[in-house]
């Protein structure tokens, strides 16, 4: 894969495709492979650049003199952004959907659509609550950090993936694929401060010119569903959309939802239709 760098760091990304420049952002503990299906059905109409953030795959790691934060990762995402001659489509889950957030109020009219999927936002849940939700999260967070620093990393990922997958998942995971996830969980560790305190208030959003469309899923867990509500009732100009099942990790277990949807919203903007699409009402 291609590095580049991205001021002082290396960063390490995908490009294939042909046409407008469509920027996609994996989630923690995953990487920019996370993205091949989307990449191989839109390729004949989107050129897809695919980052890998820090710690993953040959992009450099955070050097942890101070807590990693939204902006930091953005800048990886505003140098794959460079690559392209005209405006861009940011994509994004989870992390990278946050990261994507950043991205888009730095690059302001250089970005002609936002597709986040349950963006990891969760300092919002803090300053705004409702508080059950952010500590909810703050407990993930604190056990999986008080693992990390035993160097439990097997544990670590087990609490982890299990949290976002369900009970099991890390033990039914394939053994390569277990391997491969253990490399990326100290980049994990640097990211948990970014979704919790390095993130803008959430009325920063308001540099973000383009048109934003929020995903989530509705079997998915509370912290993500309150913090897409929250963004929700922010701007209300924003298109909510819901897929029906595969939870927060609804781009990897349900590609066939996902991607479809993503095609149907770029489509949409294509047709100069960008901000349009429906409001899903929370229970």
């Amino acid at each position: 894969m291609p590095v580049v760098k991205a001021g002082a760091f290396d960063l390490d990304y995908a490009d294939t495709g042909c046409g407008p420049a469509l920027v996609v952002v994996h989630a923690s503990a995953s990487g920019h492979r996370q993205w091949q299906l989307l990449a191989e059905t839109l390729r004949d109409r989107y050129r897809i650049i695919a980052v890998n953030l820090f710690g993953y795959g040959k992009t450099s790691a955070w050097p942890a003199t101070r807590p990693l934060d939204a902006a930091d990762q953005a800048e990886l995402v505003v140098a794959a952004a460079d690559l392209a001659a005209g405006p861009v489509v940011l994509v994004g889950h989870s992390l990278g959907a946050a990261v994507a957030f950043e991205a888009a109020a730095r690059l302001a009219g250089r970005v002609r659509l936002l597709v986040a999927f349950e963006p990891a936002l969760f300092g919002h849940l803090k300053a705004n609550g409702p508080p059950a939700a952010y500590d909810e999260i703050a407990g993930v967070q604190a056990r999986f950090l008080a693992l990390a620093g035993m160097s439990d990393w097997d544990a670590a990922g087990a609490w982890f993936v299990d949290y976002w997958s369900g009970p099991g998942a890390w033990a039914a995971m394939p053994d390569a694929r277990r391997r491969g996830v253990l490399t990326t969980l100290p980049a994990v560790a640097h990211e948990w401060a970014m979704a919790v305190g390095g993130i803008r208030p959430l009325d920063g959003w308001q540099a973000i010119t383009a048109p934003v469309h929020l995903v989530h899923a509705a079997d998915t867990r509370t912290p993500p569903r309150e913090v897409v509500r929250l963004l929700a009732w922010a701007y209300p100009d924003w298109t909510v959309h819901e897929v029906p099942s595969g939870g927060h990790m609804a781009p990897l277990t349900r590609p066939d939802l996902v991607n479809p949807l993503i095609g149907a919203i770029l489509d949409t903007a294509e047709d100069g239709r960008a901000g349009s699409g429906r409001r899903v009402a929370f229970a």
